[in-house]
């Protein structure tokens, strides 16, 4: 049964600008989207798909299905040309159990490294996901997915 869903989700993000720093290409601007893709489209459970961002960002929704099965939160990173750094992410449901769902990925140079937190299709209903990275050139996507009920 195909379920019906809406969904709303806005990549949102400020970082302050190092003074004396060159700045980078256009495309790769902190607090803008990368010109990548550190993780792939989620398919039809996806609820939101973030494929590359850089810097600190965000995601709102409000089209999980309550009563269905558990909403799964992905976040992938790579790190800048400054070395190895990390993401940390809250999820904060907006009805139910408000207590955030919080992790942190270790972004390595290079190549891409990815965690998940699964958190019941309540909480999912409603939520907004934080992502605060630890410098401001790491890459990162997020998915949020839920399967059909």
């Amino acid at each position: 049964m195909r379920r019906t869903s809406f969904a709303w989700a806005a990549a949102v993000a400020a970082v302050a600008a190092v003074a004396g720093a060159a700045a980078p290409a256009a495309a790769e601007q902190p607090g803008a989207p990368g010109t990548g893709e550190v993780l792939s489209y989620p398919g039809q459970e996806g609820l939101i798909w973030i494929p590359d961002w850089v810097g600190d960002g965000g995601a709102v929704t409000g089209g999980a299905f309550p009563a269905g099965p558990p909403v799964t939160v992905t976040v992938g990173c790579r790190a800048g040309s400054g070395g190895a750094e990390e993401v940390r992410v809250a999820f904060t449901a907006d009805y139910g159990d408000t207590t955030p769902v919080e992790f942190t990925v270790a972004c390595p140079v290079g190549v891409v490294a990815t965690g998940s937190a699964v958190v019941t299709a309540e909480q999912g209903r409603s939520f907004h996901v934080a992502v605060a990275a630890s410098a401001p050139d790491v890459h990162w996507g997020l998915t949020v997915t839920q399967p059909d009920a």
